[in-house]
């Protein structure tokens, strides 16, 4: 009687003792979240069979780091035995000694037990062929028998030695060639005909006076072999078809000039500007860290010897660069920010690009905010510092409306909806203590991304809301409860059951809670008053406030999805190898992964303090002291996002800096924002809003009817209210009025401006 996929499973489970995954019928790749996970592996006989009586057209996959398999997997079977036999290693001996998986001809997959030092998978590619072969263990799966590959339509099959005697233990000769993989692959390489040995051929050579370690690296290296080396198969002159291509289309062109553009949308390239070489180098070598990418060509190119050369500089000014590519000449109004943090370092800046590529209305600093807001609520809980740094942040986007401040809402929803991390999705908005609780009991880990931030903090000021007022202060509680506990506000059981009694007494351990909040200037400043500041809520947030303007939308493709590296970085982050996130409650939170500040990082964040304490002390007299009061906390969040966009072991000093500067950067322009606008009394606050659009007008000037069109509370006072605002400006602010109409026919028309210091 033939075998059913249930039946199937519960001899994978009961006989082999492997772990499955549930792979969808109709594809060979798993997937639900996690399934890299051994705590999400179908271990258990029974659970197995349930699911494949469930489920009986879905396939199923052998997870070899919970089955303790590997898998020697060959995709070019006559190139493999020319390359095993010049490493001594009999090809046919090698399949022969354990059972093999069919999928289709021209192939083998042989499978053996895994050696404990080996962990994960290595591969083997020739320019212009491709991969050659693979040996796979760890966090990966292959397809099993009775599954039914999707592009031949037909079942897999077993073949070679059977599984009833069990799993032989990897040959010894695959074991020496798996844990010495780097040894091994450039002899492997150098078997392919087309083979052109990469090493550098020019003797070494001092550094010339300011050349540049990219700059030489490019031409000292021909794309076109870097893009060979890499995977990417050559269709004609000038195209390549990328490894990840599922489109089968040759998206990379190449240009005269030794650079390439990719329209893979897979790829790990910016779809705004060009890559080169360097580039190259920097992502499959690097997954995007500059910094390590410039000391080791600097290495490789023998141009390590300058001591006075700064490598931290040229990486920075590499991504400035990147970045001037990406906005193009015209930054507009925005043109006061430095070039590299309008990128993020490492995988976070595919954020970046799709927000780029997307965004019917341009705005690069809120593609920044987008991109470090998702990494926050994916490493929440899951990921610290050595300090006990979080991740979770708080965001404010300002931007007039019809600017294009909604856009990152819609980005980082279709980054996780896309990864199936939606439920990491959160409430838009919270109208009381208890609400803020209970979305955390709900979610321990989630974001809220809020609609008119600026018209909640002026209900929750409203008289007879003290609710909504309620819910800011437990906001800044779980600010800082990340590493801790939070507990609810004590409330009177008398009466209540015993049922609703338990439910006052429980606590959320490691609550994990970003917050993205959008507003227009107006609604935010026109509504903010001095205890928003003083009482530290405002010091928690990343302000970032854009002075583009209403822009017409762009025509774009809204098609284009996350990339697969993206969505893969994600899962990661949010299962950080130590389980599934569905259990991740409230009361039971995950063991963090550590990821510790390196020693080169003490000093900086010495300095950083010392800025921090000076700025406080100079910012006393005018009430903003407590602006700077989170700023080192703040950084190190950052850092640490920045440190895992790397996929770094440790936070390195670039990591740093990059949190460093971007939170200094917008944490000086909001106080700088606030000094000149906020203020408590109602006259005080209409006076500043007014000078403010004054001030913005510049020499050509408004006229009381505009300002009332700016500044509708100047609007709704009445004549002498509003003489007294404008004499006021005057008196202290140095305004001066003028006619427009001067020199002409008719009634004047005058205007006020503010007076230039100089």
């Amino acid at each position: 009687m033939k075998k059913t996929t249930s039946d199937w499973a519960d001899f994978y489970t009961s006989k082999m003792q492997w772990g499955l995954v549930s792979i969808p019928a109709g594809s060979k790749a798993p997937k639900s979240y996690g399934w890299q996970q051994v705590e999400r592996a179908l271990v258990d006989s029974d659970q197995a069979v349930i699911h494949y009586e469930q489920h009986p057209t879905f396939n199923m996959g052998l997870l070899h780091s919970a089955s303790g398999t590997c898998a020697i997997d060959i995709d070019d079977v006559e190139r493999t035995k020319q390359c095993w036999a010049a490493l001594g290693i009999d090809y046919d001996a090698i399949l022969a000694a354990g059972p093999q998986i069919v999928g289709r001809s021209g192939r083998a997959k042989v499978l053996f037990k895994c050696p404990d030092t080996i962990k994960s998978r290595v591969s083997l590619s020739w320019p212009n062929v491709g991969v050659i072969f693979e040996l796979r263990a760890g966090s990966t799966q292959d397809v099993l028998p009775p599954s039914i590959h999707p592009d031949t339509g037909m079942p897999y099959e077993w073949a070679g030695r059977s599984l009833e005697t069990g799993l032989p233990e990897l040959p010894q000769q695959l074991r020496v060639l798996w844990e010495n993989w780097k040894r091994f692959k450039p002899q492997m390489e150098s078997i392919d005909p087309n083979y052109v040995d990469k090493s550098p051929t020019m003797p070494a050579k001092p550094r010339p006076a300011g050349t540049s370690v990219i700059d030489r690296y490019n031409q000292e290296h021909n794309i076109h072999m870097l893009l060979q080396t890499y995977g990417y198969k050559r269709t004609a002159k000038n195209r390549y078809l990328s490894p990840r291509s599922t489109s089968g289309l040759s998206g990379v062109s190449v240009f005269e000039d030794n650079t390439a553009y990719s329209h893979h949308a897979s790829d790990p390239f910016d779809s705004a500007h060009s890559f080169d070489a360097f580039e190259l180098f920097c992502q499959y070598e690097h997954a995007g860290d500059v910094q390590r990418a410039v000391r080791e060509a600097a290495q490789l190119l023998e141009m390590e010897s300058d001591s006075a050369f700064d490598y931290d500089k040229e990486a920075i000014d590499h991504g400035a660069k990147v970045a001037q590519s990406i906005m193009g000449n015209n930054k507009k109004s925005d043109d006061d920010i430095p070039d590299h943090l309008l990128t993020v370092p490492g995988i976070l800046n595919e954020v970046v690009t799709f927000y780029a590529t997307t965004a019917p209305k341009e705005q690069p600093q809120f593609a920044v905010q987008a991109a470090l807001a998702l990494g926050a609520v994916a490493m929440g809980r899951r990921w610290r510092s050595c300090q006990q740094n979080y991740s979770a942040l708080y965001f404010i986007n300002v931007a007039k409306s019809a600017a294009g401040k909604e856009h990152a809402k819609t980005v980082i929803e279709r980054c996780l909806e896309h990864a199936g991390l939606d439920k990491l999705i959160g409430p838009g908005g919270y109208t009381s203590s208890a609400g803020v609780f209970s979305s955390l009991v709900n979610q321990p880990n989630h974001i809220a991304i809020i609609d008119e931030l600026g018209r909640v903090l002026a209900s929750s000021q409203a008289a007879g809301n003290q609710h909504k007022a309620d819910s800011h202060t437990t906001l800044m509680e779980v600010f800082g409860r990340q590493s801790a506990t939070l507990r609810q506000i004590g409330y009177a059981k008398t009466g209540l059951t015993k049922s609703q009694a338990a439910d006052l007494d429980r606590i959320v351990k490691h609550p994990s809670l970003t917050l993205l909040g959008m507003t227009t200037p107006s609604t935010l400043y026109d509504n903010l008053s001095s205890h928003y500041v003083s009482d530290g809520f405002l010091g928690r947030f990343l302000i970032v406030e854009s002075h583009r303007g209403r822009q017409m939308s762009r025509i774009i493709d809204r098609d284009i999805e996350p990339g697969e590296r993206l969505i893969n970085w994600l899962n990661e982050c949010a299962s950080s190898f130590v389980g599934d996130i569905d259990h991740d409650s409230y009361d039971n939170p995950p063991n963090a992964m550590v990821i510790p500040f390196s020693k080169d990082c003490h000093k900086i964040l010495q300095d950083i303090e010392s800025y921090m304490i000076e700025r406080m002390n100079e910012n006393d007299k005018v009430g903003l002291e407590s602006m700077f009061g989170r700023t080192r906390e703040i950084i190190m969040r950052v850092a640490l996002i920045i440190a895992r966009s790397k996929e770094e072991d440790e936070i390195s000093t670039g990591s740093l800096k990059w949190a460093r500067d971007y939170v200094t950067f917008y944490a000086e322009r909001t106080v700088d924002a606030l000094s000149r606008i906020m203020a408590d009394g109602e006259f005080e606050r209409i006076s500043k809003a007014v000078y403010s659009h004054i001030e913005q007008a510049g020499l050509a000037g408004m006229s009381q009817r505009e300002i009332a069109r700016k500044v509708k509370a100047f609007a709704n006072l009445d004549p002498k209210r509003r003489k007294d605002v404008m004499d006021v400006l005057v008196d202290d602010y140095g305004i001066a009025s003028k006619n427009r109409n001067e020199n002409k026919k008719g009634r004047p028309n005058l205007v006020w401006f503010a007076v230039p210091n100089n």
